[in-house]
């Protein structure tokens, strides 16, 4: 089957050069030369591979499936491009199980029904651009099981869900609405909000951040009964260990945004692709995470992948000849794919 998958992505990934091919795979493969044809004609629990270049989405999408691009780092998609939705995108509360891997999502994200939540959503290696919203109702808080990781977000929004898990992700602006969520390994806060007088914490509670760098000073709001530990701080602590419900330990504080990072080229704005992110030589995070690496996306025992490549095979480079010698055109095509 691995074969298969690797055969399939190549043979898709190389015709994309010329024209947008979307395979939808499971036991059998069918490609399709719309994405809308093709999400149409996929059976629950198909995968689908989407090639680089710009695409929309005409209706919700009602079934679980398992959606792959080539990735949304510019320098790693040279031959092909990003893969981009470029409208917002809504999954039923009939899409349990889902995956999305390689993506950028240039609108909103919405998952769930009002009366039916969509449950083991994982996303890993994606953009989204406009807000992630984790429900569709926000009464309740029912347990979805999301994994989200090594993700470029810019807001999400929980809709008070509980038991989601965001893992070595750059989360640039606010986030909302969580209970008894798991944050660790993360960048918080790259943008110096505005709304709210500099809330980036919202409507939070019983849950747990270890190991993240909140990269501007901020402060919270309806934050309650939650552990801050092992992470790090361009100003203080953003609550009173001795009044707050909040607690916490080994926080480094007031490092000071300008002694986080290695290259920031725009001071305090939406992720950049040219920024370079890795903690500034002599950062008190390095190493000072609760397992011994670096606080951030860079720290736990699997670091964040540079370049977010996914881990099925994609074309980063394709060289065909212009002239055909002895009836022969000469073609050669690079692909790489992640270890994990």
């Amino acid at each position: 089957m691995k074969k298969l998958v690797f055969l399939t992505l190549l043979f898709v990934s190389a015709l994309a050069v010329a024209q947008p091919h979307f395979v939808v795979q499971n036991r059998t493969s069918k490609v399709f030369n719309n994405i809308n044809t093709a999400i149409a004609a996929a059976n629950a629990g198909d995968t689908l591979y989407i090639p680089g270049g710009g695409f929309s989405i005409s209706a919700a999408v009602d079934k679980t499936m398992h959606w792959i691009g080539v990735g949304h780092y510019p320098d790693s998609t040279p031959a092909t491009g990003p893969t981009k939705i470029v409208s917002p995108v809504y999954f039923s509360g009939n899409s349990d199980n889902s995956s999305f891997e390689g993506i950028d999502f240039t609108s909103n994200f919405e998952i769930g029904s009002s009366n039916n939540e969509l449950e083991n959503l994982v996303m890993k290696r994606c953009r989204v651009r406009g807000t992630l919203f984790l429900r569709a109702a926000t009464t309740g808080n029912p347990n979805i099981n999301a994994q989200i990781s090594e993700c470029v977000l810019y807001d999400v929004d929980g809709r008070n869900a509980s038991n989601c898990h965001f893992e070595k992700c750059i989360i640039n602006y606010m986030i909302n609405n969580f209970n008894q969520s798991f944050f660790d390994f993360n960048y918080c806060n790259l943008i110096n909000p505005s709304w709210w007088n500099t809330i980036t914490l919202n409507s939070i509670k019983n849950s747990l951040f270890t190991n993240n760098v909140f990269s501007v000073e901020y402060s919270l709001n309806n934050v309650e009964s939650c552990v801050f530990s092992y992470n790090l701080y361009a100003g203080g602590l953003p609550f009173d260990p001795v009044i707050s419900t909040n607690t916490g330990k080994n926080n480094i504080i007031n490092v000071g945004d300008v002694n986080i990072y290695t290259t920031i080229t725009t001071s305090n704005q939406d992720f950049q692709y040219a920024n370079n992110y890795r903690l500034k030589a002599g950062c008190p995070g390095i190493g000072a995470a609760d397992d011994g690496t670096d606080i951030g996306i860079f720290g736990s025992s699997l670091p964040y992948k540079e370049g977010a490549v996914p881990s099925y095979p994609h074309v980063t480079s394709a060289k065909i000849d212009r002239k055909a010698i002895d009836g022969k055109v000469g073609v050669k095509i690079t692909v790489t794919a992640q270890e994990r």
